[in-house]
């Protein structure tokens, strides 16, 4: 009996997520605080669902639907959310840390106030999305299209920019290296106020 219980504890351990949480989220589309680390989340339709404040640490979203879902509070640390749609979701001081987020769809969201360190999110669709406050700090943005989104009071100075659409995108109490400064220009960006270029380095 010992063994067994050992076993159980052991594989929920291991495994992270709590099967219980699963169970209610899929039954009444609704399931804030739970715990889905860990687990294998792939292809899954959350649309419109209530998740806030829920652990996605490590979990495996790719393909998945979160089409206007409430996600505000989440942690996706190192979660997989490669292609994921979370167009219209509230990601609102969400922690997108370490993500893999390449070709994901943020068409719309909201991620005031969110953080995102070290995140993949080359070729992604973020057009209108509001990135307001938000930490940003070596994230790649490469090729992904960034056009009518918000970014105020951030510092994206470390973060990659390269090949992105930044047609009307909205820069406010921003900083921006140089480079970025120059192609945000040639993109038709709006620089609203207090955006700063850094100087080249020599």
């Amino acid at each position: 009996m010992k063994l067994f219980l050992f076993s159980i504890v052991t594989t929920l351990t291991l495994y992270g997520y709590d099967q219980m949480d699963i169970d209610k989220l899929l039954k009444d589309e609704e399931c804030k605080i739970c715990d889905f680390s860990n687990a294998n989340l792939s292809g899954i339709d959350l649309s419109g669902f209530d998740i806030q404040e829920s652990d996605f640490q490590n979990a495996n979203l790719e393909n998945s639907n979160l089409f206007m879902t409430e996600l505000e509070g989440c942690n996706f640390q190192g979660a997989n959310l490669q292609n994921t749609i979370f167009w219209k979701a509230n990601l609102r001081f969400s922690n997108l840390t370490n993500v893999k987020a390449k070709k994901a769809n943020f068409k719309g969201a909201n991620l005031q106030n969110s953080t995102l360190k070290n995140s993949d999110l080359s070729y992604s669709i973020s057009w209108k999305a509001d990135f307001t406050d938000a930490s940003i700090d070596t994230t790649d943005f490469s090729n992904s299209e960034l056009g009518d989104a918000k970014f105020y009071h951030n510092d994206i100075s470390s973060s990659n920019l390269k090949g992105a659409i930044l047609w009307q995108t909205k820069f406010k109490d921003t900083t921006l290296t140089f480079e970025q400064c120059n192609d945000a220009k040639k993109e038709e960006a709006l620089f609203l106020e207090n955006v700063i270029c850094q100087k080249k380095e020599q």
